[in-house]
């Protein structure tokens, strides 16, 4: 039992700095490449693709803002229902649980679609052409970084959503075993009670 109370432990402050990172790849996503081709906004004539690139980018980055904050939350929630360090859970520690697992699976789905769809748009425009009327002063660099540390994000809130699943069944194993373990006690105690007698 005390194994598994120290997994919960770490696991749930793990899922915490994981929505604490998620928050800070919501706040980056409008970055790097993204940016560049933002500040061609005007140019939509010129270099098609990059308004709509622009106006989704930054759609979607209020979206995941949000998310984010919704994710830090139900974290929190673990906390305040002492999901963390009971030893016998409640269906408070139930539902708050559950409701993490629902939303990290959530938070996953809606994040890979943004990215896939951010991404389409991003390479529907023709970089060398973006590229030639930049007029960024540190000079156009292409790169898909935020693409990738997008997918690396759902990949890392799906093993956390597998995670807490794995430690609810351990859990719920371990009361059961306790419970039954405790069933069979009071006989013990009342035999040796007739023995002493």
């Amino acid at each position: 039992m005390k194994t598994q109370m120290r997994f919960q432990k770490y696991l749930i402050l793990a899922a915490l700095i994981v929505a604490a990172l998620s928050f800070v790849y919501a706040l980056s996503f409008c970055g790097g490449t993204i940016y560049q081709y933002g500040t061609l906004y005007d140019d939509d004539a010129l270099i098609p693709g990059v308004k709509a690139l622009f106006d989704a980018s930054q759609m979607y980055n209020d979206v995941l803002v949000w998310l984010t904050i919704v994710f830090i939350l139900v974290i929190v929630l673990n906390y305040i229902m002492s999901t963390h360090k009971r030893r016998n859970y409640y269906a408070t520690n139930y539902v708050s649980i559950i409701l993490t697992i629902v939303y990290a699976v959530g938070f996953a789905a809606v994040l890979a679609w943004i990215v896939t769809d951010t991404y389409t748009l991003f390479t529907a425009i023709d970089r060398d052409l973006a590229a030639a009327n930049y007029l960024g002063t540190e000079g156009f660099s292409y790169s898909i970084i935020n693409f990738i540390f997008g997918y690396i994000v759902v990949g890392i809130a799906v093993i956390t959503a597998g995670l807490f699943i794995f430690n609810l069944v351990w859990k719920v194993k371990l009361m059961k075993g306790e419970k039954k373990l405790l069933a069979k006690q009071p006989v013990r105690i009342a035999e040796v009670a007739e023995e002493a007698v």
